[in-house]
């Protein structure tokens, strides 16, 4: 099962631990939409559709990927079956090792009712 179909038609929130909180919403089996609900990086914006891919890892459990436009790139761990979800996150900062910055987060996630 795709994570469009285990996820259509609801919202997920998804609150990390770090004080990033969005909803996302599965638009289909290769674009989801974000909202930010608290702080985002200086001058990033608070909403914004992607393009992204995923893999089922079990039932419930989906690893997704997506490449924002300013080379934001997302890895995250979406597990509905335990409301975790753990993320990778990386973007282009010249005085990081590699030029690019790295955030590795975890949280909570759940259907919005």
């Amino acid at each position: 099962m795709s994570i469009y179909e285990y996820c259509k038609g609801r919202k997920v929130d998804v609150d990390y631990e770090t004080g990033y909180h969005f909803v996302i919403e599965y638009l289909s089996d290769n674009e989801l939409q974000w909202t930010a609900l608290s702080k985002t990086a200086e001058g990033a914006p608070n909403h914004e559709s992607e393009p992204y891919s995923s893999y089922e890892l079990g039932e419930g459990i989906f690893m997704v990927n997506w490449i924002e436009d300013s080379g934001l790139v997302v890895s995250q761990i979406a597990d509905f079956a335990h409301g975790k979800v753990y993320a990778f996150m990386t973007w282009p900062d010249e005085n990081a090792g590699g030029h690019r910055a790295e955030l590795l987060h975890k949280g909570t996630l759940s259907f919005v009712e």
